[in-house]
């Protein structure tokens, strides 16, 4: 038989190891976590908007002449003069 200091409190050791070893995986999970994926994309959002000129971009996508966008000032003046409004040439 096995002494009873060995068996004693055992459920209590192994239940506070885990918690330890729990919360050291928690934690490390969550920096591994951050690293790896929160910050690079963090900081690839960042350089996006330091360099981002919406007006360019808007410049750009008008000038494609593709049609998708019919909101473009060219598209909008094309849709009223199928329609048979006046645009305002004021400015």
């Amino acid at each position: 038989m096995v002494s009873p200091s060995q068996t004693r409190n055992m459920l209590h050791q192994y239940g506070r190891r885990s918690l330890y070893v729990s919360f050291v995986v928690a934690v490390a999970s969550t920096v591994v976590f951050n690293a790896a994926y929160v910050w690079p994309r963090h900081y690839a959002y960042e350089n996006f908007f330091a360099t981002y000129d919406p007006y360019k971009r808007m410049k750009e996508i008008c000038d494609a002449n593709k049609g998708y966008m019919h909101t473009c000032p060219k598209e909008l003046a094309k849709l009223y003069e199928s329609k048979g409004k006046e645009i305002s040439q004021k400015h």
